[in-house]
């Protein structure tokens, strides 16, 4: 019992915590699919930083039956100035073959308010009851302005 009031007592400095999920906000957001939802979105925190994501998953609600991955994610932005400066953030991240959905996020950088920025993920599924198995690769973008 001492014990564990004494370890209530000690003072803790620069002790910090991790924003929640929920923290994230999406700027951007694009799907298209009709039987494999696919994703790609830009979000940020309170603090500035942004990051992209794509996501691609088979939606079992609807016909037919695929396995999906998930090969590249990236954003890019250009800062105002003279002359502009750009960044480009990418992964290349081969999920591996998942039976239901599979999601890949690019690292996070900060980026000013007012800033454009797009994103892009490169998608891939295959259709599990074709003959051939026949595989699809596709790509969905999004963009936004930051704050």
């Amino acid at each position: 019992m001492g014990m564990v009031l004494g370890l209530a007592m000690i003072p803790v400095v620069g002790l910090t915590t991790a924003a929640p999920a929920s923290a994230w906000t999406y700027e951007a957001r694009h799907c298209v699919g009709d039987r494999v939802d696919r994703c790609v979105s830009l979000r940020r925190n309170s603090n500035g930083t942004v990051y992209a994501r794509g996501s691609v998953s088979d939606d079992k609600d609807r016909p037919g039956e695929y396995s999906v991955r998930v090969l590249e994610v990236s954003y890019s932005y250009v800062r105002d100035g003279n002359p502009p400066s750009g960044t480009t953030v990418l992964r290349y991240g081969d999920t591996g073959w998942d039976e239901s959905s599979e999601w890949l996020p690019t690292r996070a950088l900060p980026v000013p308010c007012g800033t454009s920025v797009g994103a892009s993920a490169k998608l891939e599924w295959l259709d599990e009851q074709s003959p051939t198995k026949k595989r699809t690769t596709g790509w969905v973008h999004a963009s936004g302005v930051i704050c």
